[in-house]
C-alpha cells in the first residue's frame, strides 16, 4: 500500500478528540509547567541569594541577563533541530538540558558557577516552549487546534503562582542558605519526572511524513485511531468521506 504524506494529515485532522490528546495535553502541559516555574524562580531565588551574601545587583544583572541569551538562543535552534531531528528527540533533549542543568545549579559553589549554570538552563527552556507547541499542534485536528491550543498555554502560564507557592513553602522550610538550592532541585527532578512519563508519546507523523518516513507516521496514527476507536466505541469514517461531507457543507 502506497501512502502519500497528505494522507497523514487528512487522517489526524478527522480524530475527534479523546482521552489520547487529554493525555498528550497534560504530558507536553506539564513540561511546559516545569520550564515556567524554572524561569520564574529567578527572582525569588535573587533574593535570597543577595540576603545571604553571595549576590549583589551586578551579580543579579549578569544572571538575569544569562537567563534571557539562554532563552533566545534554545529559542531560535529548536525550531532548526526540531526539523532536522524530530519533534520527540528535540523536546527530550531540552528537557534533559534544563533538568541537569538546574541540579548542578543546585550545587554551585558560587554566583559565576551559577550564571554559567543559568545560561545553559535558558536554553532548555527556550527550547521546551517552542518544540512543546509545535508537537501539540501537529497532532491535533486542525478544526480545534485553536481552542486546544489555548488550554494547553493556560497549563504553561499556571507556573508563575505555582513557583510562588512552592516558594513560599520550600524557602522557610529550608532557610535562606539552602532554600534556593531546593527550588534548583526541584525543578531538576521534576524535569527529569516529565523525561521518563514522555518517553512512551510517538514522534510526529507530520514530521516524519514530511521526511518520507511514510511508513513509521502509518503505524503511529494506525495505533492511535484504533485506540481512539476503542474509547468512542465508533469505527471512523474513511478519510474520503470526511472530504466529501466537507465539500458538501461548502456548496
Amino acid at each position: 500500500m502506497v501512502i502519500k504524506n497528505y494522507e497523514i494529515g487528512a487522517r489526524l485532522d478527522r480524530l475527534p478528540v479523546s482521552k489520547w490528546h487529554r493525555k498528550l495535553l497534560w504530558l507536553i502541559g506539564l513540561g511546559l509547567i516545569i520550564d515556567g516555574f524554572d524561569n520564574y524562580i529567578g527572582g525569588v531565588i535573587l533574593a535570597q541569594l543577595t540576603k545571604i551574601g553571595w549576590s549583589n545587583d551586578y551579580y543579579n544583572a549578569a544572571f538575569s541577563s544569562a537567563t534571557l541569551a539562554g532563552l533566545f538562543v534554545g529559542s531560535l535552534l529548536a525550531g532548526f533541530l526540531g526539523d532536522k531531528f524530530g519533534r520527540k528527540t528535540t523536546y527530550q533533549i531540552n528537557l534533559l538540558i534544563f533538568g541537569i542543568g538546574s541540579i548542578i545549579a543546585a550545587f554551585s559553589v558560587n554566583m559565576v558557577m551559577l550564571i554559567g549554570m543559568r545560561a545553559i538552563i535558558g536554553v532548555g527552556l527556550g527550547a521546551e516552549i517552542v518544540v512543546g507547541f509545535s508537537t501539540f499542534t501537529e497532532f491535533l485536528p486542525s478544526k480545534t487546534r485553536g481552542k486546544w491550543v489555548s488550554m494547553l498555554s493556560l497549563i504553561g502560564n499556571s507556573a508563575p503562582p505555582v513557583a510562588t507557592l512552592i516558594g513560599l513553602i520550600i524557602i522557610p522550610a529550608f532557610g535562606p542558605t539552602y532554600g534556593w538550592r531546593a527550588m534548583f532541585l526541584i525543578a531538576g527532578i521534576a524535569a527529569f519526572v516529565v523525561w521518563f512519563l514522555r518517553k512512551a508519546m510517538p514522534e510526529s507523523p507530520r514530521w516524519l511524513a514530511t521526511k518520507g518516513r511514510t511508513d513509521e507516521a502509518h503505524k503511529i496514527v494506525t495505533d492511535v485511531e484504533h485506540e481512539i476507536e476503542a474509547e468512542m466505541k465508533f469505527s471512523l469514517p474513511p478519510v474520503d468521506d470526511v472530504y466529501q461531507e466537507e465539500e458538501e457543507q461548502v456548496k
